[in-house]
């Protein structure tokens, strides 16, 4: 791999509240409900490798609330209002006019555009897809694994992330309970693979902070280290 490309679309909750743009009510229910267990708090720092230079970061700058980027086209969800414009979530719900809606789809295209600019035409570039998820799934791994059954899957990157993690005694399970990963572009040849991190792993939920050990962190920023060094070399 000559590059890694890291797809970070939940980190933020900016814009929620925007009297344009957002349009969600200013409640602490709403806030301690869905956008606490939607938001992938901190992904963008828990991702970043300042020291790698193949490492590319691509953050969306709003909430998923404000739009919800990796949400497909004609998505099923869009059913319930929760498609890739969020219009009713756990009974809080939003009203958006149409201009405001053309301008979250050209945002969510901008986006996309970004990010399959930065993989190569070589089929050198991997994507990795990063998110977190509630502690409250029972039963839950540490590490969440996913990844496509298409041109985008590499069972060597797919083997590198359970071995490294596995070896820094995370627990990791595959496609669950999450499955799959972005594929912003299909013109281009490249790998694409997941990584959903437990939040109990680096956050203490019930007050959005993260963990105060250092050796939490250095485990932590260790593994990822070496996961990258090592799909790099693939």
């Amino acid at each position: 791999m000559k590059n890694i490309v890291l797809n970070i679309p939940h980190s933020s909750i900016a814009g929620i509240f925007d009297k344009e743009i957002g349009g969600w009510p200013r409640n602490a229910f709403f806030v301690n409900g869905p956008v606490k267990e939607l938001t992938d708090w901190y992904t963008d720092m828990l991702f970043s490798s300042p020291s790698i230079d193949k490492i590319i970061p691509v953050v969306f700058n709003y909430s998923r609330f404000v739009c919800d980027v990796e949400r497909l086209d004609n998505d099923p969800l869009e059913d319930i209002g929760q498609g890739i414009i969020y219009t009713n979530y756990g009974g809080y719900t939003r009203s958006i006019d149409n201009s405001v809606r053309d301008k979250l789809f050209q945002m969510r295209k901008d986006y996309l555009s970004e990010l399959s600019d930065k993989i190569l035409d070589n089929g050198k570039t991997l994507l990795v897809d990063c998110h977190s998820f509630s502690s409250m799934f029972p039963e839950s791994p540490d590490i969440c694994i996913g990844f496509n059954d298409d041109f985008s899957y590499s069972g060597d990157a797919v083997n590198v992330l359970l071995d490294e993690f596995k070896k820094s005694n995370y627990t990791v399970a595959i496609n669950h309970p999450y499955s799959n990963s972005i594929t912003p572009t299909k013109e281009k040849e490249y790998k694409s693979v997941m990584i959903e991190v437990n939040k109990r792993v680096y956050m203490n939920e019930s007050v959005f902070l993260l963990n105060t050990s250092s050796l939490q962190w250095i485990r932590w920023y260790g593994c990822m280290e070496r996961i990258y060094n090592h799909l790099l070399s693939i």
